[in-house]
């Protein structure tokens, strides 16, 4: 292992050198084990059990079809199901916290190509720890905790770093080329990259540049030969369509301000923008590089999803959305890698690793939060799945919620609470919501005279009673803000459940020891 690193280095140092970015690494997993959940934490992650009922039914040839067969109307996610099922095959079963914690070694793979290209242009190794901290930044990986975004997203750079790396430094062109045509089934974005290779190819009168041109368009045929699309997804070229991929481009920053986010990142992307057309075309020619074909790909990638998503709701939001963040980690070590890239220089090593240091610390600060809110969904999502047999974040319609009881998964016992309260109902409480709405499904209630929590790392949730059909039905979500003297709220999915209107609402506290207790609120009618 020490021979990694070069010779002129003292045994300490590299002692030293495999600490720090060993403690990384240890930080990131530390935190998947202690927060991730075996759970399909995204609707999409259904889709890998509904992958498993589906193999164990049908021929080889129908199974091959399926693995390549769209997901969400364009993505092809065959390397993510070939991830699943080799899981299955290995374990006979599929649990998702092993599934994300296996699949989160991806980012140690990504660092691979950034501490080769630290070696070809002959920095010090001390480099990939700066480099590191930005791709471990905890804010930036918040993707990372669910199966579909890691074996999704995540794979995607992965494919997509050891291109960039391969096209300006491998000695093999081969496994660049491989790499290229398969990164379409990683992720859509692959095709967007296939018309980059082969410009870069060309470019360095690369023998491979023909065989790899009419590969790439037998590709993109095979890929969008059976697409039918969908007409939500039509967009058009506007303000609104730009704006995001500013926002987009501009997620390597961290959200301070959240009444100004949107201002910050689409500022952030303009800089980032004009940094890299500088570092691209400021010698009046076109001069390609490892970290400006990271950018370019970005760049692509957003304007994919923009023109993609302009029509499926609020732009904005979308790209501002957590499965997209890691993709800002790699536009970070984009930029870092481009300057250290010339001698000069610009990023000198004792600055490159404070600020490099102190934004991977800033970022856990700020990504506790919405990390223990996800912990919380994730928590609520289970119990009301395991309890309930109803889902509290993501419609899903009941053969879907079926597939968590068939023997290819099996819920983690220590991720269940012990005993479980039979919420006994009562005729009057004393404590109603400050505010309530019901909009498409989902109940939104607002709390300011719930008693606060015993202690600090209490889980508390909503819990909703009906007693109307046949069988009482009950729906669960997440406490959140739940801090002192702050006002609290809650969002629970009530999906195709009315005309049912008449609840009892309780708090439920799930302390450490996991030995839940309730208390009774109020009756709730809700009305359109």
């Amino acid at each position: 292992m020490l021979t990694i690193l070069p010779t002129s280095m003292r045994l300490s140092e590299k002692l030293a050198w495999f600490v720090a970015i060993g403690g990384i690494l240890f930080f990131h997993f530390y935190r998947l084990q202690i927060y991730t959940l075996n759970f399909p934490n995204w609707g999409d992650d259904y889709a890998f059990l509904e992958l498993i009922h589906y193999v164990k039914n049908h021929s080889i040839q129908e199974n091959i079809a399926y693995i390549f067969h769209f997901h969400n109307d364009i993505h092809r996610i065959a390397y993510s199901r070939i991830w699943v099922l080799m899981q299955y095959a290995v374990w006979g079963q599929v649990n998702f916290k092993t599934g994300i914690l296996l699949a989160n070694v991806q980012m140690i793979l990504i660092l691979i190509p950034f501490h080769l290209f630290i070696r070809k242009i002959k920095h010090s190794p001390w480099h990939l720890f700066g480099i590191a901290c930005l791709l471990f930044s905890p804010f930036g990986n918040l993707d990372n905790f669910n199966l579909i975004g890691v074996l999704q997203h995540t794979a995607s750079l992965l494919f997509l770093v050891w291109i960039a790396y391969g096209l300006f430094y491998a000695e093999n062109a081969w496994g660049t080329i491989v790499l290229a045509l398969c990164y379409p089934f990683v992720s859509t974005e692959g095709v967007a990259f296939l018309p980059i290779v082969a410009y870069v190819l060309w470019t360095k009168k690369s023998r491979f540049s023909l065989p790899f041109s009419l590969l790439a368009l037998g590709v993109i045929f095979l890929y969008f030969h059976d697409y039918v699309g969908n007409s939500s997804a039509v967009a058009h070229f506007s303000w609104i369509l730009f704006k995001g991929l500013f926002i987009f481009l501009g997620n390597w920053v961290l959200p301070v301000s959240d009444s100004f986010r949107i201002w910050i990142n689409i500022l952030a992307g303009l800089l980032v923008l004009l940094f890299f057309t500088w570092k691209i075309l400021g010698s009046f020619r076109i001069q390609l590089s490892f970290p400006s074909i990271l950018f370019l790909q970005i760049l692509a990638t957003g304007f994919l999803i923009c023109y993609g998503r302009a029509g499926m709701g609020d732009l904005e939001l979308i790209t501002l959305s957590d499965r997209f963040l890691l993709y800002g980690n790699i536009m970070l070590m984009a930029i870092y890698a481009s300057l250290i890239l010339q001698r000069q220089d610009a990023l000198r090593l004792p600055w490159a690793l404070l600020l490099s240091g102190a934004w991977m610390v800033a970022s856990y600060f700020i990504a506790r939060r919405p990390l223990h809110e996800m912990n919380l969904r994730w928590k609520a999502d289970v119990m009301g799945a395991y309890f309930f047999q109803s889902s509290s974040a993501y419609p899903c319609p009941p053969q879907t919620l079926q597939l968590l009881n068939e023997s290819f998964f099996e819920f983690d016992k220590e991720e269940i609470p012990p005993s479980f309260p039979k919420f006994v109902s009562q005729k009057s409480g004393g404590i109603t919501p400050k505010t309530y709405r019901f909009q498409q499904g989902r109940l939104s209630l607002s709390w300011n005279q719930l008693p606060e929590k015993n202690k600090p790392w209490d889980q508390r949730f909503i819990v909703l009673k009906s007693e109307e059909g046949q069988k009482n039905s009950f729906y669960i979500g997440p406490l959140t803000n739940d801090l002192n003297e702050r006002t609290k709220y809650s969002n629970i999915l009530i999906y195709n459940t009315l005309p049912l209107k008449h609840f009892q609402v309780y708090l439920l506290n799930l302390p450490q020891n996991q030995r839940a207790t309730y208390q009774y609120l109020t009756p709730l009618t809700i009305t359109n």
